[in-house]
């Protein structure tokens, strides 16, 4: 069922997206992913239960589990380069210096409470937890203990410099430092029973967050934006039932929702209006990292790992429904010639996708006609994206 909500901002409706634009990879793994973080696109990593850490250097074509010498359950994941990399648990923090293939625990000082590794550029990051906060420096060889919040359960935590710090967590109480740590205040106090599971800025002063919780048998969001690092907040998004999980902007305008209840939600304006995406699964879903406007991976529980490259939306049918441009013919044999329906003001970037989100042609053109070969294609569905300056075309096509 639609669901209308009508704010200061106007009428956000949430609509389906019918197609299933997610592809499930293959895991081999049943292990609850938690975090999941790329470095580049081929580069990435997930974590999750009993010490699970999955690395992909192909751009999640296949999944492969590395040892991280624990049993607990690990809640983030972030690399600083293709080398380096940080995991913790609730009690532990990991450092990797041979892109994940080798973990060793940290000497932090505190080791109990940990949540969120996050990373300000190469050198700088934080560890943040349940009444403490550590920082580094010099890429994680040293770790000094900062003033901890005064927040308990903490989920989530987002920097936008290294002075500007915001920390979540149980009954969605959020917390901001502005002198990195030393001092702390309540930004949304206690206001009911949940968790802020996320944090996402853009900029120094555009941010999100995002959480829910469960009151008396019903389950709620929490959203809220700010354009003001916080300090005044809206919620464009409203109440719409979903233990909302994670919160990622691509860009500026670009954003996507994880949820709980395998639900993922996307913006295309900055946060103000929001889709309903049809992921494909019902299982929770916990982390979401894109590598650029249109490629993204999600994890969640069960091994589950989902990629996009079409930004997560249905694609146009074999006549092209919305007329930008169109193939033909389809199903194709040897050739495919696409048709813009303007000259693209640049290139444009021919891409050919299988079903499961490998690259498997790239052609650049600059006028708005082009003939691709498509003979050395296998049997199958493939799905075609133009991107020029006047936006994004995903189509799907048949090869015979």
């Amino acid at each position: 069922m639609k669901r209308l909500f009508f704010t200061a901002f106007g009428m956000i409706i949430i609509l389906n997206a019918f197609s299933q634009e997610w592809i499930q990879q293959q895991t081999n793994s049943t292990a609850d992913l938690s975090s999941v973080c790329f470095v580049n696109p081929n580069l990435g990593w997930a974590v999750g239960s009993e010490g699970t850490i999955l690395k992909t250097t192909n751009g999640g074509d296949h999944w492969a589990l590395k040892s991280s010498g624990v049993t607990s359950d690990l809640l983030s994941v972030h690399f600083t380069d293709p080398l380096t990399g940080f995991a913790v648990s609730y009690q532990e923090l990991l450092k990797t210096t041979d892109g994940g293939e080798h973990w060793v625990i940290q000497d932090t000082v505190i080791n109990a409470g940990l949540a969120s590794v996050f990373f300000i550029g190469s050198d700088t990051g934080f560890v943040a937890g349940t009444g403490r906060i550590l920082k580094t420096t010099d890429n994680g060889k040293t770790w000094i203990k900062q003033n901890g919040a005064g927040c308990f359960g903490v989920k989530s935590f987002w920097a936008t410099d290294a002075q500007t710090l915001y920390i979540g967590g149980s009954d969605f109480l959020t917390m901001k430092s502005m002198n990195g740590g030393v001092n702390w205040d309540v930004l949304i106090p206690n206001i009911s029973y949940g968790t802020m599971e996320s944090i996402f800025f853009t900029d120094h002063y555009t941010g999100y967050f995002a959480g829910g919780g469960w009151a008396q048998g019903y389950t709620g969001s929490y959203f809220a934006k700010t354009i003001d690092g916080g300090a005044t907040r809206t919620n464009p998004l409203g109440n719409i039932g979903k233990w909302l999980s994670c919160v990622f902007f691509a860009d500026s305008n670009h954003g996507y929702i994880t949820a709980l209840d395998g639900s993922i939600l996307k913006t295309s304006d900055a946060g103000n209006h929001w889709i309903n995406l049809n992921s494909g699964v019902n299982v929770a879903l916990k982390s979401i990292f894109f590598t650029d406007s249109i490629t993204g991976y999600v994890v969640g529980a069960a091994g589950t790992i989902l990629k996009t490259t079409s930004g997560g939306l249905a694609v146009s049918g074999p006549d092209g429904m919305n007329k930008s441009a169109k193939i033909y013919p389809n199903p194709v044999s040897d050739f495919l010639r696409i048709e813009l329906n303007v000259n693209p003001q640049q290139k444009s970037d021919i891409q050919v996708y299988n079903v499961s989100g490998q690259l498997m042609l790239r052609h650049e053109i600059y006028t708005n006609k082009a003939v691709l070969e498509t003979g050395t294609l296998p049997e199958g569905i493939y799905i075609l994206k133009i991107i020029n300056a006047q936006g994004t075309e995903v189509i799907k096509f048949d090869k015979i």
